[in-house]
Formats: C-alpha cells, structure tokens, sequence
C-alpha cells in the first residue's frame, strides 16, 4: 500500500478533526485501485512495494540514528559560570550615558568574515522619530537609520561571553552571543535594537521608560527577527529540505512511516521553540510589520513557517499522531501573532476553525488589540525572568494607555506607569486600581481565585498572575455565570450608576470598599429544610391578588416551579459542574438585607409581568400569555469557594457585578476568599414562553464582541432591559442601601 500527501490550504487542514485524518480525501490520498478489470497489474505491483524510491525525499533525510539530541532544539545551561555582577555593573558605567526619554539606542554590529572573531558593536543614541526608522548621529552627520529588533530568550543569568561594545569588554549570555555571531553580516554593518544592550538594565528609572516604548519600538522597526537557539547545520538541512518538499506530491509506503513519525517530533519541536514560551514574544511578534524566524543561518519568512506548522500536523495524522485533545496551549504560534485569537479561543473553544465566526466583516478584530483582563489570563503559560513583566510585557498589544513615570501621568484617563522601582506585590495591586478606575466596577475581583503559599506576599485581593488559571476565566464564560440568575448585577443594562469608592491615594496594600452583608456561612447545609424556596409574605398575597387567588406553584402559570429545590440543583449540576469553579455548596444564615434583595427583586418581576399584561387579574384557568419569567431562590443555600468556612461572610461591595466572601481578619479588616453566588435564583418560565424567541435570550453575539469592546471575556447573558433592570430597583432601595457598611480588604 502507497500513500502520496501534499500541502494542504491552511483553512482545509483547520476544518479536519482528529478522528478523520485519515479517512480525509484532501489530505491522504490512496492511490489504490481496487478495480481488478481496469489495473489489477498495478495494484499487485502497488502490494510488492517494501519501500520508497531513492528519490524519496524523506529518505534523503539525515534521520536514521536520529538521537535525542537532534530531535530536542532546546540548548542545555552552560556549565560556565557568570561573571562577576561588580564587573558587569562597572562596564556598564563606563558605556551607558543618560538619554532622554524620547530617546533609545542602537546596536551597530559589525561585519565580520569568520565566526569565531569577536563581536564588534557600537552602541548609538537614537531619536525614537515619527518617520520610518530611528534618528542617528553617524560620523558626524545626522540621519534617519532603518533597524531590525530582535526577539529572542534571556535564559538563564550567566553572563559568560565578552564582546566588544564601544572598546569596552561587555559580558553577554551564550544565547545572545550566540545570535549576534549569526546575525552579523560579512560585508556591511547591520543595525539592530536588542533589550538587554539598548537598555542600561542597571538604570531601574531608564528601564521603565525604555520597556514603557518597547511596542512603539518594534512597531517601528523594518523587520523583528524571532532567535531560536540550539540549531545545528544537520537541523537546518533537515527543515530546508522539508520547506522545499511540502507541496511535493511524494509517494511513501509503510516503511516510510517511522521516518515521519521522527520528522513529526522534530518539527513539532521547530514550530513550538522555546521562544514561544517567554512573555514578551507575545507583544513582539503583535507589533511586528514583518516576521522572521531565525534559525542559526536559516531565515523563514513567517509564512513559510505557518505553513511548516501546518505541514507538521499533516503528517501528524498520516502516521497516526493524533494531537492531545487538552486545555489550549496559548504559547501556540497564531496566539502570539493575533491574541485575539487566544481570547475567542478561550471564549468558543470551536473558534478556530468555526469559519462562520472568523468571516471577513471580523478579520479586522483578529488584529486588534485586548484588554488588559483578557490578556493576564494567559500569563502564567508564559516564562519571566522577572515578574512584574507579565504585566509590562503584554502592554503594548492590549488598549492600556501607557505613562512613563508617574509625574506624566495622563489625569483624564486610568493610566498603567511602568516603573521596575516597585515590587511585584505593587505593580500587581496597580493592575487591580487601573481597572477599578477604567471600569468604574469591581469586575476584577473576580479574578482572585485560590492561591499557593508563594501568592503571600499579595493582598488577598489582588490576582496572582504567575499562578492564574485560565480555566478560571473559561468556566465563567462558558457555565455562563455572568448572568442575573447567579445573583450577578449587569451595571451597564441598569442604566443607573453602581460604582465603586474612589480609592485614596498612598494605600499600598488596602482596598477600601463599602458592602451590604447578606448573609453569614454555615458549617453545614440543613438538607430538610435549606433548599425551600424563599417567598415573602408580600410577594405571595400580591401573586394571589394577580393571578386569581391561585399559588406560585400552580402549574397552569409556572409549570416549572418546585417546593424542593435540591432535586431541581441536582438535575442541573448533577455531574458536579457546578457554576462556581473549585465551588462548594454551603449553608447561609440571610441577613435582614439578603431578605430585602430577595423581596424587592421578586415583587419587581411580578410587577414587570403586571404591566405586560395591563394590570388585569388573570384568573383561572386563563394562562399566563407571552414570555415571561419568575426567579425563585433558596435563603439558606449559597456557592462558595472551597475555600470559604463557616462564620465567613457573604457580601456585594458597591461597584460589584456580584457577590463575594471575605473573612474577618482584625477590627474592619477583611481578606477575600473570592465570588459567592447567592442568591442562586432558579428561573422559571411561564406555561407559553418560546425558547424560540432569542430576543428574549440571547448570547452576546459574536459580532458585538469583535467591534464593540476589547473585553472579550466580559460577554455575558444577555437579556431584554425587562430582566436587566430588575435589579434597579434593589439598588435603589433606600432600606436595602441603609445596609452598606466600610470593609477595608488587605
């Protein structure tokens, strides 16, 4: 049996699913007849093949005795030791002079015939210009210089390897010497812009405002070469065979299947390098006019290394290779380059290759930049040598203004300051007041989830982005949590102003609030009794009054509606999924302000179906005409962390799209445990509502997320203003808003 493959187009190979990879006639062709009468000779022939041609392309790789160490392209810590800190930090004196803020520098490399001779650079100062390329003094004359920058990994600190920089010795790591030997030219001086020399890494004021332009820098830059470290000659014959032969519509028979299953480890290993796993690369490769990945003397135009990652998955399914059907990887190659597409990933996990949702009028979406939120949750996939960059490191692809120090700071908008003078804990907590102050909510919050030992040094109610989960952030959206049915309160539909206290200035490890408790936790939840819908006295003589004397539960109204509700949470989250990711369910004592909430909100939706049916009594047996809804909840029952204990508190800050448990910790203090929901409200319809109707239910809508924010992850339920402003009226009540107390979070 012989099997031909060639390239395919890279929206076909999307649509292909593992299962089929075989079977899928635009990618493996069998080129078998099976008709005795018409070529039964070539068909035997076919059977007698034990092997492929030595034109085989495949076989003319070096792969037999392929070892570990070809197939692996990650380079192994050099054993030589770093120099000394005290001499690197006293060339550096003798190097760097000031510059002004509007200003960087340049890395002139120069030429060189042999690759052992030491490297030669000169470091210039650059005007950062509004025209292509960046303003210079060479030799005297000014002039406008087009530049390359560099992406590439620090790896580990050791700064084993001199170079010559302006006539001083400068220690680099082997993996920057490494990429500058190969990138120097033979003939002609190359100009390049490189972080760890373009920056004095000694000046923490200097590298604020340098890492503060970094995008504006690589957007400028003519061509952003990405470094891969840990090639050899054999490595690049190997992938420059593979580019020559991917449309070559090469027969291979079943001993050829080892040989791919070799060349599929190693350009898996190629097309996902360690490059792709550092933080910055991400806002590199969204800035980049034009990509190139660099492989020692190899250069791949980005396209061709599209098509490489495609060619690699072809051939993945060929020989039975079938990808590992797990959580996203979001280091992945087409993330980095259109982060959008890592957020509606997260979002649709179909949304790759879901064409409908990727059609031209959205193609524009697909290179816009993303809010801060629905960037950070992806840090923790990414490598820092430094922390604080899984904030300064994605800046420049997502809609944060950015300042360059605090005294510049734009007042009429929240601004991010780029500043490596403050700690980790600091640049996390000013991740957490930028979006309070840009939101007008207490959105972020949410993001605070259970955290290891080494978030500590953290408030409890700032993220800890080195450990966040993205599932966190998929589990909201998809168990489509967002919603008023899990208590959560859309400030943007209300149409009346919910906002958080505006935080004072100098409260470095405070967050100051104000909340209504609505209930206290308990140890434990009283099966007999605790999932007995909550009804008001007033609500229930009013339902009566409207609907002719008859109960809530009357089936000819609300046919949904049960006495029980455990057995109704059951059929729901019976699997354990419950809405609340690494929730519990939890007994709650309701305070006298969770009474009220429960109570308003009721008797505002039976005030809501009062006005659509003109104020008449529908008495019996006349039904209920139309789409229309009832929440019910229980008061004794509560979603709480698993973290959560009893005594804790349940309650909804002002500014918060929902309810949160903290635990007290000294005098007005309070840590945060994370989102509770209560009430849980159970939605019932009435005996003619029609699912069909989808104004009445709806999604947020694929097209309202592309165009009309950055904030992807925000998309919620979305229901018709009658639902929406339900809860208007609660945070309108003056009794219900004589509840609010001060809670200071640390």
């Amino acid at each position: 049996m012989t099997w031909s493959f060639a390239y395919p187009s890279l929206y076909s190979f999307n649509s292909l699913t593992p299962g089929d990879s075989r079977r899928a006639s635009l990618f493996l062709l069998y080129n078998i007849s099976m008709s005795k009468s018409s070529d039964w000779s070539a068909w035997e022939q076919a059977q007698k093949v034990k092997g492929c041609s030595a034109s085989c392309w495949v076989r003319s790789l070096p792969l037999s005795g392929l070892n570990s160490s070809l197939l692996n392209t990650e380079t192994k810590a050099s054993p030589v030791s770093s120099v000394d800190e005290k001499i690197r930090e006293d060339a550096a004196a003798k190097l760097y002079r000031t510059i002004k803020p509007w200003q960087t520098r340049i890395l002139r490399v120069d030429p060189a015939t042999q690759f052992d001779e030491t490297v030669v650079c000169t470091l210039l100062v650059a005007d950062v210009i509004v025209h292509e390329g960046l303003g210079i003094v060479e030799e005297g004359s000014p002039r406008e210089v087009p530049f390359e920058a560099l992406s590439y990994t620090w790896g580990a600190p050791v700064f084993s390897h001199p170079i010559q920089i302006n006539e001083v010795e400068f220690f680099v790591t082997e993996n920057l010497d490494s990429a500058l030997r190969h990138l120097r030219l033979t003939d002609a001086k190359r100009y390049l812009w490189v972080d760890a020399l373009c920056i004095n890494q000694f000046d923490v004021k200097e590298k604020s405002v340098q890492v503060g332009r970094m995008f504006s820098i690589y957007k400028k830059a003519c061509r952003v070469v990405a470094w891969n470290s840990g090639w050899t000659r054999e490595k690049s014959t190997i992938l420059s065979t593979v580019l020559a032969n991917m449309s070559n519509n090469q027969k291979h028979s079943e001993d050829c299947l080892e040989r791919l299953k070799s060349l599929h480890r190693f350009l898996a290993n190629a097309c996902e390098p360690p490059l792709f796993k550092r933080t910055w690369v991400r806002q590199e490769a969204f800035a980049a006019r034009d990509l190139v990945m660099q492989f020692s003397d190899m250069l791949i135009p980005w396209r061709d290394y599209e098509r490489t990652r495609d060619f690699t998955a072809l051939i993945g399914g060929y020989a039975d290779i079938n990808p590992e059907l797990t959580f996203p990887d979001f280091t992945d190659a087409l993330y980095l380059k259109f982060p959008f597409n890592a957020i509606m990933t997260l979002v649709q996990p179909d949304y790759r290759s879901d064409h409908k949702s990727r059609n031209e009028r959205n193609l524009a979406a697909m290179n816009a930049p993303v809010s801060l939120l629905d960037a950070l949750v992806f840090s923790c996939c990414f490598g820092v040598t430094d922390p604080r960059d899984l904030v300064y490191g994605i800046l420049g692809f997502t809609t944060v203004p950015v300042s360059i120090s605090q005294d510049v700071a734009d007042t009429h908008q929240p601004t991010l300051t780029v500043d490596y003078g403050r700690s980790i804990s600091e640049v996390y907590q000013d991740v957490v007041r930028y979006e309070i102050s840009r939101t007008k909510s207490l959105w972020i919050l949410d993001y605070v989830t259970s955290r290891p030992a080494s978030s500590k040094e953290l408030p409890s109610w700032t993220p800890d982005w080195r450990t966040y989960d993205p599932q966190v952030a998929r589990h909201r959206v998809l168990s489509r949590t967002n919603s008023w049915k899990y208590g959560f309160i859309d400030a943007n539909r209300i149409g009346m102003p919910w906002e958080p206290v505006q935080q004072p200035l100098g409260t470095n490890g405070f967050l100051f609030t104000r909340g209504i408790i609505l209930g206290t936790l308990q140890q434990n939840v009283d099966e007999a009794t605790a999932w007995m819908p909550f009804i008001s006295p007033n609500f229930q003589s009013k339902f009566k009054e409207r609907f002719g004397g008859r109960d809530f539960d009357d089936p000819h109204l609300f046919p949904g509606v049960k006495r029980d509700y455990k057995s109704t949470f059951d059929e729901m989250f019976g699997d354990g999924n419950i809405p609340l990711y690494d929730g519990k369910v939890v007994g709650v004592k309701v305070s006298k302000a969770g009474k009220r909430l429960m109570t308003t909100f009721q008797n505002e939706m039976l005030e809501k179906i009062g006005f659509a049916v003109r104020g008449r009594v529908i008495a019996p047996p006349e039904p209920i005409r139309g789409n229309h809804t009832l929440g019910f909840a229980s008061a004794s029952v509560s979603l709480a962390p698993k973290g959560s204990l009893g005594n804790d508190i349940v309650v909804l800050f002002q500014g918060s799209p929902c309810p949160f448990v903290l635990r007290h910790f000294d005098q007005e203090q309070y840590t945060l445990i994370g989102r509770a929901i209560f009430p849980l409200w159970f939605e019932h319809k009435s005996a003619s509502f029609d699912d069909l109707r989808m104004d009445e239910r709806t999604w947020s809508s694929n097209n309202a997320v592309y165009t009309e924010t950055s904030d992807v992850l925000e998309s919620r339920l979305v229901w018709p203003e009658k639902m929406a402003s339900i809860w208007k009226p609660v945070l309108q009540d003056s009794e219900f808003l004589g509840s609010l107390e001060d809670f200071q979070l640390v």
